[in-house]
């Protein structure tokens, strides 16, 4: 993954997760670096990228996002002042991206986007569902996504959009219960 497109993927996700609801399951898993590091990907040799269930709020993001920045300043990476810091574009700071990206978390929607080849076709019933609640809406964009005219109506939009992104992907959030 390059610079430009953790920067970009780390920027989504922080968004969304500012975005979501606080944890109301009492979970209170704390990441480690054995729990946010998990193995090979069977298929590719790849390390899964630890994935936020849709019960997990900012708190868990940032719980994964300070063992992602541990792994980059171990590594050697230059990293900038600031509770967000910026990553450096020397050689050994992308080397420490590379390494470490692995261990930056996804939200459970990029995980089904990635993952689920059903994902598009699940994202047109979430639509047709906040269609039903009298929001514009259209699946699309690259990659596919929900589409809305605006951020104003996005926003509106937002709480029917996780009620609709549940009844939608029901069958397939479970399995993000309880792991």
């Amino acid at each position: 993954m390059s610079i430009k497109g953790l920067a970009v993927a780390a920027l989504c996700l922080f968004a969304a997760a500012a975005c979501s609801q606080p944890s109301s399951s009492g979970n209170s898993r704390v990441a480690t670096l054995d729990s946010a590091a998990p193995g090979p990907s069977a298929s590719t040799g790849v390390p899964e990228r630890p994935v936020l269930r849709p019960d997990e709020g900012r708190a868990e993001f940032e719980r994964y996002v300070a063992i992602f920045d541990k792994c980059l300043r171990d590594e050697g990476a230059q990293l900038g002042p600031g509770k967000r810091p910026q990553l450096g574009s020397d050689p050994k700071s992308r080397a420490a991206a590379d390494k470490c990206a692995h261990l930056y978390p996804e939200n459970w929607m990029e995980h089904e986007a990635r993952t689920n080849p059903r994902y598009v076709d699940l994202l047109r019933e979430t639509a047709k569902c906040l269609k039903e609640h009298g929001h514009e809406v259209t699946v699309g964009g690259d990659p596919v996504a929900l589409m809305y005219g605006d951020n104003t109506s996005a926003n509106k939009a937002y709480a029917d959009e996780q009620e609709c992104e549940k009844i939608a992907f029901k069958d397939d959030l479970k399995k993000y219960a309880g792991k």
